[in-house]
C-alpha cells in the first residue's frame, strides 16, 4: 500500500476503535483482554489485502478473536468462586459515541453473560454493526436462518436488562447517607427504605475477599448484608467514598486507607427504588482502577 492508503486505513481504525473496545469488552468482560483483541484486530486489518467496508471488517475480526478467547474464558468462569461481574470500567477510551447501542452497564453485561457466545455474536454483528445475516453466517459458520434465531434470542434476553434506570448523583448521595447511618446504628431500616422489595445484590470477590457467594435477594436481606459488610470494613481503617462513572453509570469507589476496596453501582426500578446493587471487590478486577 502507498502512504495515503496506509494513513486512510489507520484513520478508519482509530475512528472505530472506541466501538471496537466496547464490543470486545461486551464479549469478554475484561479491559486488558479487550485491548489485546483490538490491538490484534488492527494487525490483521492492516494486513488485509482489500478493505471495502472498514467497520464491517473490523467488527468481524474482533468478533472472531473474541469467540476464540471465550473458549478459555468459559472454562475459567466454570471454576470461578462466587458470582461473576465484569471488570469495572472508567476508562474514557471506551466511550463510544453510540453508548446506548453498546451499553456496558452491569445489568446488560450480566444479561449478556447468560447468552451463548454465538447468540451474542449474531446480535452484535447484525443489530449493532448492520451486517446482513449472510455475512454473519459466514463469520459464525452457520446458516443465515440460524443466525436470525440466535440474534432473536439475544434480543429477548436483553429486554429485561434495559428496563432498569440509572440513579442521579443526588440519589447515590442519599443511598450513601442512609448506608452510613444504618452502619453506625447497626440497623438497616433507613437503608431498607430506599430498596425495592425485590432488590438484589451481586457481589464479586473471586474467592479472595469477603463477598456473597450467591445473589442476595429481597430488601431485608440486601440491607442486612450491606450493613454487615459495612461494619466489618469500618474497623479496617479510614474509609473514603467518591463518585466515579463506572460502566457508563454513576457509581462509587470505596477506599480504605487509600487502597481501593470496592466499586458500587446501582440500578433503579420505575419508582426510583434501588433494584440492583453491583459490588466488585475482587482485587484482581480492581487493580487497573487502583493504579489510575
Amino acid at each position: 500500500m502507498n502512504d495515503q492508503a496506509d494513513a486512510e486505513r489507520l484513520s478508519a481504525f482509530l475512528e472505530h476503535k472506541p466501538r471496537l473496545l466496547r464490543l470486545a469488552y461486551r464479549h469478554l468482560g475484561s479491559v486488558a483482554d479487550a485491548e489485546d483483541v483490538v490491538q490484534e484486530a488492527w494487525l490483521r486489518f492492516d494486513g488485509a489485502r482489500e478493505v471495502r467496508q472498514a467497520a464491517g471488517l473490523l467488527s468481524t475480526i474482533v468478533t472472531r478473536l473474541c469467540l476464540d478467547r471465550m473458549k478459555s474464558a468459559r472454562a475459567r468462569r466454570e471454576t470461578y468462586v462466587g458470582e461473576w461481574l465484569p471488570e469495572p470500567v472508567t476508562d474514557a477510551s471506551f466511550e463510544a459515541e453510540d453508548n446506548a447501542a453498546l451499553d456496558i452497564s452491569f445489568a446488560v453485561m450480566r444479561a449478556l453473560e447468560r447468552l451463548s457466545p454465538a447468540e451474542r455474536a449474531a446480535y452484535f454483528l447484525h443489530d449493532l454493526w448492520d451486517l446482513p445475516f449472510e455475512e454473519v453466517a459466514h463469520t459464525l459458520s452457520r446458516s443465515p436462518a440460524a443466525c436470525r434465531k440466535l440474534a432473536s434470542r439475544a434480543r429477548a434476553g436483553l429486554a429485561e436488562a434495559r428496563q432498569r434506570f440509572q440513579p442521579s448523583r443526588e440519589e447515590v448521595d442519599r443511598l450513601v447517607a442512609a448506608f452510613r447511618i444504618s452502619v453506625d446504628e447497626g440497623d438497616p431500616a433507613r437503608l431498607k427504605n430506599l430498596l425495592a422489595e425485590d432488590a438484589e445484590l451481586v457481589s464479586d470477590g473471586g474467592g479472595k475477599v469477603l463477598a456473597a457467594l450467591r445473589t442476595i435477594r429481597g430488601a431485608d436481606a440486601v440491607g442486612r448484608f450491606l450493613v454487615g459488610i459495612g461494619q466489618k470494613t469500618s474497623h479496617a481503617g479510614h474509609i473514603a467514598v467518591r463518585h466515579a462513572p463506572i460502566n457508563g453509570q454513576p457509581g462509587l469507589l470505596v477506599t480504605i486507607d487509600g487502597r481501593l476496596d470496592q466499586t458500587l453501582v446501582f440500578d433503579l426500578d420505575a419508582v426510583r427504588k434501588i433494584k440492583s446493587v453491583y459490588m466488585v471487590r475482587n482485587p484482581d478486577k480492581l487493580a487497573r482502577l487502583a493504579g489510575e
